[in-house]
């Protein structure tokens, strides 16, 4: 019975490191992937909006048919996700990279401030649309779990490539976009 409680305890020790593990790094690939405001070269000067001006598509078929001919990134964030804060200033990298092939949409999951999310938007250099889906319809009726942050890859003929759960990071996302125009 004293092996069976030493076994147990030394797998639950494990258990925890392991998850320490995974925790730490996934705080750590966060934090390298944002150099935070200020630093990000695309932060830009003066002051946010209190604001956003939301775009708006009635359902997820009316958004990929108003982007068809084009390939489509569908970023769904929130100012309270960590994660989508860390990878914001590399969507609007690869915005500025690809912008003239490749469309993008970002997408306030279930905001809490707009005000927050105007400032997020802001310091990260976010300058493509923005749609709200406060209820989580439209990344349901996508076919996502609902997970942020999320983005959906689709390719010009309104075809989704690929549903990507978590944090994506600048090679990732340029990994991807070269997918979704080299199949469109």
């Amino acid at each position: 019975m004293a092996q069976l409680t030493k076994t147990k305890a030394r797998q639950a020790a494990i258990a925890a490191l392991i998850s320490a593990l995974i925790i730490g790094s996934a705080v750590g690939l966060a934090i390298a992937a944002g150099d935070g405001p200020g630093e990000s070269p695309t932060t830009i000067a003066g002051q946010a909006p209190e604001t956003i001006d939301y775009i708006s598509y009635e359902s997820p078929a009316e958004l990929l048919a108003g982007h068809a001919g084009r390939p489509l990134v569908i970023n769904f964030f929130a100012s309270w996700c960590p994660p989508c804060r860390a990878e914001l200033p590399d969507f609007a990298a690869a915005h500025a990279k690809w912008g003239d092939d490749v469309d993008f949409i970002g997408i306030n999951y279930q905001e809490a401030s707009e005000a927050e999310a105007a400032r997020l938007l802001y310091e990260a250099g976010i300058t493509y649309p923005i749609m709200e889906d406060l209820d989580g319809t439209l990344l349901r009726e996508l076919g996502t779990l609902p997970t942020m942050p999320t983005t959906v890859f689709v390719t010009s003929d309104s075809a989704i490539l690929e549903r990507h759960h978590g944090l994506i990071l600048l090679d990732q996302l340029d990994e991807r976009i070269k997918e979704i125009t080299a199949t469109s």
